[in-house]
């Protein structure tokens, strides 16, 4: 099985990712957007922490549905993750820590979350 690393600038966080993303995604939610992040989206048996796994800054708020995970040293976002442990099924990485990505070996795909009313872009609370 081919081996992919996503690792953020210090290298304080390494992900090995079961294969390269062939398509990746540019959400426009509330948090994303502000986030400047590429999701490229593994079953979490696909990503292994190397390095790091316990030791992000976690970012939570509205319906606490979703963790945003960051680098603890150098701040970059690093994954999205349920925050119910009972629906880890599936996860996001910053496709952005993968080196090698490009337009010529990558879709880039347009999640429009930020119009259509999804419950993170609300503010209900």
């Amino acid at each position: 099985m081919e081996q992919i690393t996503a690792d953020c600038h210090c290298g304080s966080v390494v992900m090995r990712l079961a294969r390269k993303p062939a398509e990746v995604f540019e959400c426009n939610c509330t948090i994303c957007r502000r986030l400047g992040v590429l999701w490229a989206y593994y079953h979490c048996d696909d990503v292994a922490f190397e390095k790091g796994e316990g030791s992000t800054d976690i970012y939570v708020w509205n319906k606490r549905i979703l963790e945003f995970h960051s680098c603890s040293s150098c701040g970059c976002t690093t994954h999205w993750i349920a925050v119910d442990k009972d629906f880890r099924e599936k996860m996001g990485v910053n496709a952005r820590l993968i080196d090698g990505l490009s337009r010529a070996n990558t879709t880039l795909k347009y999640v429009n979350d930020g119009d259509i009313d999804w419950f993170w872009t609300r503010d209900d609370d």
